[in-house]
């Protein structure tokens, strides 16, 4: 009786195995959460890149601004920069650093970064003179008494899926040498942060407007 029982699962088991027949019905049920699962993935690492381009090409777009300014930027100027950054990624939580650096060999014959303006909007603070030793190795080559403007820009990012991504914040550190001067100068309402020392004079009477955006003294970097 026990040997028919095992000979007839064996039979069933190998017909089983064997057939054909199949429920389309069935069949999607067991596939089509794997299918929604990788199309959701797909979606979200492909909202992840163009978020991530948008904040890259609005970084670069506020740098250029900011380095085609031959007056005085101020706080205000600032916090429109912020307003700015935030339409052309479509988020309100953003935050923006721009600060101007100088290469000067005034104290240390070797040469070194110095500060000499920040302002912040957003979550950012203005940088500190001690903290540029934290970011000099994002700086590029400068000449003696050149300055280069330094955008630092943030927008979070949440994946419209819960599935194998979470948020992310985007950063961007975008450095750029004046356009149209030997400076971007900044004024902070006090008039004590323009830039006003005989360096900065002396860098005004060599440079004399006439280069282009091939010359030694331009270049744009973002690392």
């Amino acid at each position: 009786m026990l040997g028919k029982v095992q000979n007839g699962l064996k039979h069933c088991m190998k017909t089983f195995r064997r057939t054909e027949d199949g429920s389309m019905s069935v069949e999607a049920v067991m596939v089509m959460p794997l299918v929604l699962s990788g199309l959701m993935l797909s979606y979200g690492w492909f909202s992840a890149f163009e978020a991530k381009a948008r904040a890259n090409k609005a970084a670069y777009t506020i740098s250029d601004y900011v380095t085609r300014q031959t007056e005085a930027i101020t706080p205000e100027f600032i916090e429109g920069l912020g307003d700015i950054y935030r339409f052309l990624n479509h988020e309100n939580n953003v935050s923006l650093r721009v600060s101007s650096v100088r290469w000067s060999t005034a104290d240390n014959d070797n040469g070194e970064y110095k500060l000499v303006w920040s302002s912040a909007t957003g979550n950012y603070a203005a940088l500190e003179s001690a903290d540029v030793l934290d970011i000099q190795h994002r700086l590029p080559i400068l000449t003696d008494g050149g300055e280069v403007v330094v955008v630092e820009t943030e927008r979070p990012w949440a994946a419209p899926f819960n599935v194998g991504l979470g948020e992310i914040a985007f950063t961007d550190f975008v450095t750029t040498t004046p356009r149209f001067a030997s400076q971007v100068t900044y004024d902070d309402g006090t008039g004590g942060a323009q830039q006003t020392d005989t360096e900065d004079q002396e860098v005004e009477e060599e440079w004399d407007g006439s280069y282009s955006s091939g010359g030694s003294r331009r270049g744009s970097h973002n690392r």
